[in-house]
């Protein structure tokens, strides 16, 4: 493969990837912010439409990641991109389970308890589920990070 197209896919694949963890650690920071300054039911609307523009991009992607991947991963770096595939599949399946399953099931619950104050045990269950939720979110911080990573260690 002419060395220009492998540049470009690189490039390519690095931005992807770039996006995927800026949008990951954009999120972390909002949330940090928005804990501080925006009312819990705003909260709620706010990353509920964050979490959606952000899946639009992060799939978007990770589709350049899929096809500039796939077609780099018979070459020169086929060893380092198989590795990272796993990873990438760990990522993307986190990613899935807390956009798709966790997130909304959290962002009701959430509502619920706005509406009923008073009520300690549907608090208690709220903690919980966001511990679990922050746990989710940190092994994608990590494993969005151990992506970038593995690609910045492609060009070297």
């Amino acid at each position: 493969m002419p060395l220009a197209v492998t540049t470009f896919q690189l490039s390519l694949h690095l931005i992807a990837a770039a996006v995927w963890v800026g949008g990951v650690v954009f999120l972390g920071i909002a949330a940090t912010a928005a804990r501080k300054t925006v009312s819990p039911r705003e909260r709620i609307a706010l990353f509920r439409a964050i979490g959606t523009q952000f899946l639009r991009t992060a799939a978007a992607a990770l589709a350049v990641l899929i096809a500039t991947g796939t077609d780099m991963a018979d070459g020169t770096y086929s060893d380092r991109l198989r590795q990272k595939l796993v990873v990438v599949g760990i990522a993307v399946a986190l990613t899935a389970y807390h956009s798709f399953v966790q997130g909304p099931a959290l962002s009701r619950l959430r509502e619920r308890a706005l509406d009923h104050p008073d009520d300690a045990e549907l608090a208690a269950v709220v903690r919980r589920r966001s511990a679990q939720a922050g746990v989710v979110q940190v092994l994608i911080l990590v494993s969005t990070l151990a992506i970038l990573v593995m690609a910045a260690r492609l060009t070297t």
